[in-house]
């Protein structure tokens, strides 16, 4: 009876609990039954579900694609797909998934695709346009399930600088006033963090992730920039100044004093901006307010405009702090000097000057003055004042030193320098001035002090530039890097006088194995142009010069333009050209020009180089080679091989693979022990004319290929230069008496002979 009973209350008690769960069940809110293609009831699904859920089918149109995943959309809203295994060629498709897993990471809602699934794609026209982002995004299941991963447009600003938190902000106007969203963008779509407050109209993707929101940038048009007050300018008095209803403004940070005309500069930048501009105030003094100067719509800088050209130089005001803007203009500054725009056009053929008797003729104009700091001052204010040579002072603002220069001017003290600048002589001073606007301005050795046992050590092309001032002083200098000098123009070491001491190039120059690239000149009028213009007495070394292109009048050059006394040795040529376009002799060599008097080449190379010139004296190594008894010439152990030596004019003995003019009397000097492989127009193969009859003495052993050159011609057959096959000029048996132990070397059959230093 007591089992009967419990069974009977065990029942009861199962009936009243169903019941109780029926009641509760139909009180709990029933999430919506999704259909196939409604991607916001989907996104609602999966944020109501506790874990994973099971997508049956959802669809939408692949609107973009980053790497194999992407993002799907229905015109209202869309969903990424992880792992999709997207191309891009897929964007744009109609997307139906089926049996897919639908997620949330890191609070985003996905579809990981990963988990298994079916994808299809079929061809849409639907053209899925972007929603205006105008509402205060909140973290609502709804705003959620719609936002997230919503295609948007977005109008407002992208604020300057970045949060704390490292965010990039977009301010845009809601409905209910202003809202702000945290933006991702790529640098190939705008570099950011930006300066100033910018207009900015965004499309991109919203997205809800680790609690909030974000919005991912996919392009951007960008708009005004806010960089200060707006203002009409009713006057422009001179280059810095300008009036706006009775208020007297002027321009911070420049130098026109030296402007060809500053204030049509300034008149044409405010008319291009119809009077309109922005700037930023910094300060007032007796009525007259600083400024920096704005475009009306804030995207151009007036002062960064000018002084990159080149039009002005900089002075800034040390009481202005302002770092950002400051950097700005340094860096425009930077570039006219890259560029070698406006003042810094003058930089690579300045003048050097190093007397106070140079100076006194080159007075009011830009030079380099070169000489030995003294001294060096800086006053309370943060001025300073560099005596050089006790006839110069070089003084630099406390401004322009504060951002300008890097680092303290007394390192210079006692030390061999250079500074470009105007140079100027107050009234009634004995001392001339330059004032030295940045830290560029001047240069100096990477060490050495110029001895022997102490070379003056170079890295850069503006100690390369160090070395001209110093051409005529017997100094020793050595590389201690490669030069690259493109983008600059050259100006020739040394150059020819009457009195070849005071003028050309004298001491020993050690390229220490490194190489100097890309120089170029281009100036027809000009004679004696290479790397160097004119060496005497002096000595060339283990040099490598690439690339180079020279273009002059007459005696042109890779390495020199001419030589007296001098010894050229491992220097080689490579991938270069050089070109004189006198009607006449133009004396010009892959080399040398015009080697003459006492002038020694030794394992010398000219690697495929173009010479030519409009008329006689081309020659593939030298343009014109001339001994006497007394100053006998050598030539030995080098060699021409690939590109072309030409002349325009059309004779049989206007140029020459290897020297075209040729001058040696008996006892006036050799030639000895080299080749030519290079082809040759209107000329011969090796020595392409003998000046004066008789001179045609000291060759021995040379050779030509005659398949390469053209021709079989030479003025010095059967008197030390012969003619060879290609195949004959690749056996070493054909080189009679070289030295193959110590100088040369040959891949037999394959190559022409090579030097061991290579």
């Amino acid at each position: 009876m007591f089992f009967r009973k419990s069974r009977v209350f065990i029942f009861a008690l199962f009936i009243i609990l169903s019941s109780l769960l029926i009641v509760m069940q139909s009180c709990v809110p029933q999430r919506p039954n999704p259909t196939a293609d409604d991607i916001y009831s989907w996104k609602m699904e999966i944020l109501n579900s506790p874990k994973n859920v099971l997508v049956k089918q959802i669809s939408g149109v692949l609107v973009h694609v980053s790497g194999s995943d992407g993002i799907i959309h229905d015109g209202k809203t869309g969903i990424y797909v992880y792992k999709g295994n997207f191309y891009s060629s897929d964007k744009d498709k109609k997307v139906t998934l089926t049996n897919v897993t639908g997620t949330l990471y890191k609070d985003s809602i996905q579809i990981d695709f990963s988990k298994g699934g079916t994808k299809s794609l079929s061809t849409s026209s639907e053209n899925i346009s972007p929603a205006n982002l105008n509402t205060v995004l909140t973290k609502s299941d709804k705003d959620r399930a719609l936002w997230d991963q919503r295609y948007v447009l977005a109008y407002g600003y992208i604020k300057k600088g970045i949060t704390q938190t490292g965010d990039i902000i977009f301010s845009y106007e809601t409905t209910s006033g202003t809202s702000q969203i945290p933006i991702s963008i790529s640098p190939s779509i705008l570099t950011t963090p930006l300066n100033y407050d910018t207009e900015a109209t965004l499309t991109g993707f919203t997205q809800f992730i680790n609690g909030g929101w974000k919005l991912n940038v996919v392009s951007a048009e960008i708009g005004k920039t806010i960089v200060g007050d707006g203002i009409f300018v009713d006057e422009v008095v001179d280059g810095l100044t300008f009036k706006s209803l009775g208020n007297t403004y002027k321009l911070i940070g420049l130098d026109v004093s030296l402007s060809e005309n500053p204030k049509a500069d300034l008149e044409n930048f405010i008319v291009q901006n119809n009077s309109f501009v922005q700037v930023q105030q910094k300060k007032t003094v007796e009525g007259e307010t600083y400024v920096f100067l704005y475009s009306s719509d804030g995207k151009k800088f007036y002062q960064e405009e000018v002084l990159k050209n080149g039009k002005a130089r900089p002075d800034f005001d040390a009481s202005i702090d302002d770092n950002q803007t400051y950097e700005i203009l340094k860096d425009a500054y930077k570039q006219a000097y890259d560029k070698k725009s406006g003042v810094y056009s003058l930089f690579s053929t300045a003048t050097i000057v190093s007397t106070n008797t140079a100076a006194e003729s080159n007075l009011n104009k830009f030079v380099i003055v070169s000489g030995t700091v003294k001294n060096v001052i800086k006053d309370t204010n943060g001025n300073w004042e560099i005596n050089v040579d006790d006839w110069l002072k070089v003084v630099v603002k406390a401004g322009n030193y504060k951002y300008l220069f890097s680092r303290e001017l007394n390192i210079l003290k006692d030390k061999l320098a250079n500074f470009f600048g105007y140079l100027t002589k107050p009234e009634g001073s004995s001392s001339y001035v330059m004032e030295l606007k940045a830290e560029w301005e001047y240069f100096s050795f990477a060490g050495g002090s110029g001895t022997q046992d102490d070379p003056f050590l170079i890295e850069t092309p503006l100690q390369l530039f160090s070395v001209r001032a110093l051409a005529t002083q017997n100094k020793y200098f050595k590389l201690k890097a490669d030069i690259d000098l493109t983008g600059y123009s050259w100006t020739p070491i040394g150059t020819y006088s009457s009195n070849l001491s005071q003028s050309a190039f004298q001491g020993v120059f050690d390229g220490n194995g490194y190489k100097i690239k890309n120089i170029t000149f281009n100036d027809t009028s000009a004679s004696n142009v290479g790397l160097f213009g004119y060496i005497y007495k002096s000595t060339i070394k283990n040099l490598v010069i690439e690339n180079a292109s020279m273009i002059a009048n007459q005696r042109v050059g890779v390495l020199a333009g001419a030589s007296q006394d001098s010894t050229i040795e491992q220097v080689k040529v490579i991938n270069s050209s050089v070109r004189a376009e006198i009607d006449g002799s133009c004396y010009t060599g892959g080399l040398i020009g015009d080697a003459t008097d006492g002038t020694k080449v030794k394992q010398c190379v000219v690697l495929n180089t173009t010479v030519s010139g409009k008329k006689y004296a081309v020659g593939g190594l030298i343009g014109q080679l001339k001994g006497t008894t007394t100053k006998p010439v050598l030539v030995e152990n080098s060699y021409v091989q690939g590109g072309e030596v030409k002349s325009d004019y059309s004779s049989t003995t206007a140029s020459a693979g290897f020297i075209c003019n040729y001058t040696i009397p008996t006892g006036g000097g050799e030639v000895k022990n080299n080749y030519a492989a290079i082809k040759v127009t209107n000329g011969q193969g090796f020595v392409g004319y003998i000046v004066t009859a008789g001179n045609d003495q000291g060759a021995s052993n040379n050779y030509f290929d005659k398949d390469v050159a053209g021709t079989s011609n030479d003025k010095l057959a059967g008197k030390g230069v012969t003619a060879k096959t290609t195949s004959e000029m690749k056996q070493k048996n054909t080189f009679n008496g070289w030295d193959f132990d110590n100088i040369w070397k040959i891949d037999e059959g394959t190559d022409y002979p090579r030097l061991n230093w290579e």
